[in-house]
């Protein structure tokens, strides 16, 4: 049954014998028999009650495949891309690690402690819940990872999720209880370290929790730290990528966010950051065809759902984004009506460029950049593109300068907060901000907000050179 499940939430991917071993049999050292009886039980299935519901296919030397009943294999389909696999064997000078000749192979293994089947379960659960992203899914993760640990106090992957868990929270926590919330996920990655000083989701969770806005060369040495010990781990790289994207290497960006989708293709961030990280990078063609996947797989997530306006409205294709936005049973749940009409101004003004809409986008955008810092992310992109630059600069030295006027600590009104004030700086390299970075006062944003410094110390600048200039 755990092989039959671990094929199924693939979705039709392929699953190698080594992905196999690590959800269904725990790490533990198998013999190829014994993962080929399985399969052969399964077929055997087949015969039953899967026969008119599905199909396993065997790809040769790379692992198996579960696929509709009738489903018609293309030889595009048989191409396998890298390895997803999450066992990783960790050779560390301290590790006890052992390696032995069996029947003429080597065998490896480590001593760790021997993890409940019950304990596993609920980790499997809680990283499974993990990856929608959704508040009310983070914390039935936090219950069973909460749970896990206390079946298995010594089990490090448990606690490095529950770490993951707390440290996700944060975005959905109000401004005067981040602290506990900070304070907890140290704790359980520090927990998750003293078991495992390589256990990835813990080293990813330190890089997460360090402030980034003003910190980024510091911060890039934990993630560099992280990717050393976890090799295209995916939520190292898909940390990474957003990092990246906040200095203006967007093209690294890319790749690394290739990464996260490659390691884990279930999680919903994951290609949200990839589609993104696309078309900041000017690759169109690449980021619809990626969000396009994505909005397949969770049709009405709200960071797709307005990742999907935006990329229509931004790049000539005001229509379709007036049409995609009017389609109201195709909205995005718990997003409030006033929230999203806020966008359609936006998209309403470029659709008709007639000047009562632009000045109606615009008053509105302003006055919303007040109310949080979300919201004054995505105004200075509505007023550039509306050609209004003088405010979309007052806005940015407000927001990452607090000069001008205060912005609320809250990111939107919908439950989501900024993270211990942070600032985000990759709407600065989008599309839609492009004619601020045209300006000569960009050069000395650049230089006032730190990250002229970062391009120097690092050796790392922007894809664009002539975004630095005047710093």
């Amino acid at each position: 049954m755990q092989v039959l499940v671990a094929l199924a939430r693939a979705q039709g991917e392929v699953v190698g014998r080594d992905d196999l071993i690590a959800s269904c049999w725990e790490g533990r050292v198998v013999s190829e028999d014994a993962i080929s009886r399985v399969i052969s039980r399964l077929r055997r299935l087949t015969e039953g009650v899967g026969r008119d519901g599905w199909t396993l296919e065997t790809v040769t030397k790379v692992g198996y495949r579960l696929l509709p009943a009738g489903h018609v294999i293309t030889p595009l389909e048989t191409s396998v891309s890298a390895p997803r696999s999450s066992r990783r064997t960790l050779l560390t000078a301290g590790g006890a690690v052992a390696v032995a000749a069996a029947g003429g192979g080597i065998a490896w293994w480590t001593r760790r402690p021997r993890i409940p089947a019950a304990a596993r379960e609920l980790y499997l659960k809680g990283r499974e819940a993990l990856r929608p992203g959704l508040p009310e899914d983070n914390d039935q993760a936090q219950g069973f990872l909460r749970e896990a640990v206390a079946q298995a106090p010594d089990y490090a992957e448990a606690w490095g999720a529950l770490a993951l868990a707390y440290q996700s929270s944060l975005l959905f926590t109000e401004p005067g209880r981040q602290a506990g919330v900070i304070a907890q996920a140290e704790a359980a990655a520090k927990r998750a370290l003293d078991l495992d000083s390589n256990e990835a989701q813990a080293n990813a969770v330190l890089a997460l929790l360090a402030p980034v806005y003003r910190n980024w060369a510091d911060t890039e040495k934990l993630y560099n730290r992280a990717l050393a010990l976890h090799a295209r781990d995916p939520q190292v790289e898909w940390s990474y990528a957003r990092l990246l994207m906040e200095v203006g290497r967007l093209q690294a960006a890319v790749k690394h966010a290739q990464a996260a989708v490659a390691g884990d293709p279930f999680a919903v961030w994951h290609r949200h950051v990839l589609a993104y990280a696309l078309w900041a990078a000017g690759r169109i063609d690449e980021a619809d065809l990626a969000l396009a996947k994505a909005l397949a797989r969770w049709p009405r997530h709200y960071a797709l759902w307005f990742l999907q306006l935006s990329l229509l409205a931004f790049t000539g294709r005001a229509d379709r984004a007036v049409a995609f936005g009017e389609d109201v049973s195709n909205r995005p749940f718990n997003i409030p009506v006033a929230d999203i009409d806020l966008s359609m101004k936006g998209v309403r003004a470029l659709q008709t460029r007639s000047p009562e809409a632009i000045a109606d986008a615009i008053g509105a955008n302003i006055a919303a950049s007040k109310r949080g810092g979300g919201y004054a992310e995505n105004a200075m992109g509505w007023l550039a593109v509306l050609g209004r630059i003088d405010e979309a600069f007052a806005v940015a030295r407000a927001l990452y300068l607090d000069e001008g006027f205060t912005i609320d600590e809250q990111r939107f009104s919908s439950g989501r907060f900024d993270v211990a004030r942070r600032r985000h700086t990759y709407v600065l390299f989008t599309p839609q901000t492009s004619p601020m970075r045209s300006d000569p006062r960009f050069g000395p944003l650049m230089r006032d907000i730190g990250l002229a410094d970062y391009w120097k110390i690092s050796g790392h600048g922007p894809d664009d050179p002539a975004w630095a200039r005047g710093v």
